[in-house]
């Protein structure tokens, strides 16, 4: 049973990794607001049959919208800092970054749920945020690629968005049945009174394209003409990152994810995405001839330094 997650979690995972470089191609000729404006509507447009179909025959209560908001707005709506992030900086910090998220959530599923986290997975976990700080604050030490303001900025907002991206996993686990005592306390202390009851995953998944949506109108409806004129000059490749982006990278793959986090340990949902780097790090480089600096490649090796640490001790547990 375990096998088919995994299959979906990796086909997630693959679809995921050829994203920054596809979005960043496309982000020449639109704005990150208007990029993710046009995927939700496009999503929303899609999923409105299955919508229809779940509120005829499911009563939600208050509640129940409450934590389909949080949900939406740690998972689909944190895109937007991702998206913008990519926007200032290149798809290689990008991509570097987005290492990170696996080892913090492994470190809040230990915190929140118990999950087994020896001596050798805290020093990896250490020395791969020590990397990840170090590709943050790169453009300080080298000013290619970009300006060193941009790309700081870049590279923060990317980082601020794993760490988003991170409670959105914890908060996925305890809405799909995992309990944990500690996240409801974590929960109570910064003003959330969360409601303990299972919910669908795919529901949840369905609603948040359209809060997402939501949130993104007045993004659209503020530069009304602008982004009117901006359609008009949309490249073919741009309309097709948009479409990958709303079909595969929203629908295919948030589905398959959900599924197998939902059956997964929160650590083995993490290892899967040490895989993203294989596809993505080639993508960048043929689609934005993207090299990562000396210092990027420092920050790499700490961190994959880190990740070795963690899973040979997993292994040699074993």
């Amino acid at each position: 049973m375990k096998l088919i997650n995994y299959i979906y979690l990796a086909i997630a995972t693959i679809i995921w990794a050829f994203a920054p470089a596809l979005v960043k191609l496309s982000l020449n000729d639109i704005d990150p607001y208007y990029f993710l404006f046009i995927r939700f509507l496009i999503v929303s447009l899609l999923c409105l049959p299955y919508l229809i179909l779940v509120i005829l025959k499911k009563k939600f209560s208050s509640y129940d919208f409450k934590n389909i908001i949080i949900y939406s707005l740690s998972g689909q709506v944190s895109l937007l800092l991702y998206f913008k992030g990519l926007d200032l900086t290149t798809s290689t910090d990008t991509i570097i970054l987005s290492l990170i998220g696996p080892l913090l959530t492994i470190a809040a599923g230990h915190y929140f749920f118990y999950e087994k986290l020896n001596f050798n997975k805290k020093v990896g976990i250490t020395l791969s945020f020590i990397g990840a700080l170090l590709v943050v604050i790169e453009p300080l030490i080298s000013s290619t690629n970009g300006t060193a303001k941009d790309r700081l900025s870049g590279n923060l907002l990317v980082f601020c968005s794993t760490i988003i991206g991170t409670f959105w996993v914890v908060y996925s686990k305890f809405l799909f049945g995992k309990n944990s005592n500690k996240f409801i306390s974590f929960s109570k202390r910064i003003g959330l009174k969360l409601h303990k009851k299972k919910y669908e995953d795919v529901d949840f998944n369905i609603f948040s394209f359209y809060i997402a949506f939501l949130f993104m109108l007045p993004f659209y409806v503020y530069n009304f003409n602008f982004y009117n004129e901006l359609t008009l000059n949309l490249s073919s490749t741009s309309l097709g990152v948009i479409l990958y982006m709303a079909v595969f990278s929203s629908i295919i793959a948030y589905i398959l994810y959900i599924k197998a986090q939902k059956a997964l340990e929160v650590t083995e949902v993490s290892l899967l995405a040490y895989i993203s780097p294989i596809f993505s790090l080639p993508a960048s480089f043929l689609i934005l001839n993207e090299v990562p600096t000396l210092s990027a490649f420092m920050g790499l090796f700490i961190i994959f330094s880190g990740i070795l640490i963690a899973e040979f001790s997993k292994n040699k547990a074993k």
